[in-house]
């Protein structure tokens, strides 16, 4: 879209000089000159008062430069606008826990049927680096879980909430103690005066859990033991089983071992199951499809459980 011409005003005016101005802008003075003269004929008023080759802005003239202020940044809106629309036949999307990955799985042949020709790119590392992905615009959704979505008010949507559970192996004192006990609690005093000497089989820092476990610790002053780091809850469990350590494991995660007790905090900890999206994305139809397809698959998953 042409708007030169209203950027010839706007140069002028800012510079207050013919020449600064047709250098600023590129073009020869003559054509300055000439554009100028032109558009205050068809105005039939001046839009520059002239004094020793000063050019200052008449009360018609400052008017004129206030709405090509305005017209140049609808412009520019408009074109971005545009852009971000015919970009949607192609969409980035972002994981970062294997249930979002999961997720995806299920709901993408859906998806594929009501939108057969959008391409789909898909990225999967941890929280943090989805966080700066989506900052930055390199993935338009991110499909997460969250420690919390305090910090992306305005660019997330809420899927569910799931409890994080502290797992013990099913041989350690505290858990011969209390064994029998239908259900199992620990305040987080608790937690620190029986396991405090135990190591720690922990999630890689970045993801939701390592956040939630950091902040809790933190709390408490606590520098635990680590004997472990992992992304795969399977692998904590094994190691627990193994009398290895303790660790921490979304309660939606089935233990498959009799051998690892399991604990609810007080007061309890909880991963967000999310979406993140760019702030400056234009929701077009494929986004929206996309986001209520995730839903409706989260409300059917939590309606079975």
């Amino acid at each position: 879209m042409d708007i030169r011409y209203l950027e010839y005003i706007l140069a002028l005016a800012e510079t207050g000089n013919m020449t600064k101005a047709a250098k600023k802008l590129y073009v020869s003075q003559p054509t300055l000159s000439q554009f100028l003269t032109k558009q205050e004929l068809e105005l039939g008023t001046p839009l520059f008062q002239r004094s020793h080759g000063t050019y200052t802005l008449t009360p018609v003239g400052s008017l004129y430069a206030e709405y090509a202020e305005k017209v140049i940044f609808l412009t520019d809106k408009l074109e971005k606008d545009i852009k971000r629309v015919s970009n949607s036949s192609r969409i980035r999307i972002g994981t970062s826990a294997s249930s979002a990955r999961h997720m995806l799985s299920c709901i993408l042949a859906d998806f594929r049927q009501y939108y057969p020709k959008v391409e789909l790119v898909l990225s999967d590392d941890n929280l943090g680096s989805m966080s700066n992905f989506i900052s930055r615009g390199e993935i338009d959704l991110a499909f997460v879980t969250a420690n919390s979505l305090e910090q992306y008010k305005g660019q997330s949507i809420e899927l569910k909430k799931e409890e994080v559970v502290f797992a013990a192996p099913s041989l350690h004192p505290y858990c011969q103690k209390i064994k029998g006990n239908r259900q199992h609690s620990l305040t987080s005093a608790q937690l620190l005066e029986h396991f405090h000497n135990t190591p720690f089989i922990l999630q890689h820092k970045g993801s939701c859990i390592r956040y939630l476990i950091e902040d809790f610790f933190d709390k408490r002053d606590f520098n635990p033991t680590i004997a472990c780091m992992t992304s795969q809850a399977q692998s904590i469990c094994d190691m627990i089983s193994s009398n290895i350590g303790v660790g921490f494991i979304p309660v939606g995660y089935h233990i498959p071992y009799k051998q690892i007790t399991s604990f609810s905090l007080e007061p309890k900890l909880y991963r967000i199951h999310s979406i993140l999206y760019r702030k400056d994305l234009y929701m077009a139809p494929p986004h929206k499809c996309l986001i209520e397809l995730a839903q409706t698959y989260v409300n059917n998953s939590c309606n079975q459980s």
